[in-house]
């Protein structure tokens, strides 16, 4: 059977239906799961899953922070799905918003319990919304989602208004992905956001879960202008075959 991918929606969000294709051409059977109308009503729960993803868009606006809602939702409301997922090891994907979910949920990092976030994204250096193609390096490291990549230098888009990094003093890193090539730089654009340590995206002590700025939905088809996203999604599904 192929490996079955949650997929996650809540308003605002507005590429979940490009990351379902994604998952769909990497080999997965990918499935929208609506916040409202599927988890808080108990008719689906998260960890009826193997791989979990959280899209980006602009849930909830917003409003607040990027992704603050989407948070709260999932931390007040659905903690007890959240550390199902985390005790039965499923793989998660936050891309953009979904990333800043994360961040927020305190998934990533990872180091602390579930609703004890120990980083932030915070807005850009450049004060804009940025919205451009970049170069990832993507560093040799546990991480699932980009199992065989090590080295390999990728192009995906970027679209973020609050893409920055920064992690708690102290806070042990996992960086998976760094701006401009696999040593990663702080110039800009390169670096679209000034992010230290050039982080596009990193992962948690287990390497299950993956957080990153840039859209690899964004980057399947040639017509895209590169087809270098499909990797990463095809590494997270080959995780779990």
């Amino acid at each position: 059977m192929k490996p079955r991918v949650k997929i996650l929606y809540s308003p605002g969000n507005n590429c979940h239906f490009e990351t379902a294709e994604a998952f769909k051409m990497a080999g997965a059977e990918p499935e929208i799961c609506n916040m409202k109308a599927d988890l808080f009503s108990g008719r689906d729960q998260l960890d009826k899953c193997d791989l979990l993803a959280l899209p980006g868009g602009f849930s909830w606006g917003d409003h607040l922070a990027a992704a603050r809602i989407w948070s709260l939702d999932l931390v007040y409301r659905m903690k007890d799905q959240l550390q199902a997922v985390k005790e039965k090891q499923i793989p998660i994907l936050g891309i953009c918003n979904g990333f800043q979910a994360l961040i927020n949920t305190g998934l990533l990092p990872g180091s602390k319990a579930v609703g004890a976030p120990s980083a932030i994204v915070d807005r850009n250096n450049s004060a804009v919304f940025e919205s451009r193609w970049v170069t990832c390096g993507v560093q040799d490291s546990d991480c699932v989602w980009t199992q065989g990549l090590a080295g390999e230098e990728i192009r995906m888009p970027v679209a973020h208004g609050e893409g920055r990094v920064l992690l708690a003093e102290g806070e042990e890193q996992h960086t998976v992905l760094k701006y401009g090539s696999v040593t990663g730089t702080q110039d800009y654009p390169a670096n679209p956001n000034g992010s230290p340590e050039a982080r596009a995206g990193i992962c948690d002590p287990t390497g299950r879960i993956l957080g990153l700025m840039p859209h690899p939905e964004r980057a399947i088809y040639p017509w895209h202008g590169s087809e270098d996203g499909i990797k990463i999604f095809k590494a997270g599904v080959n995780a779990v075959k």
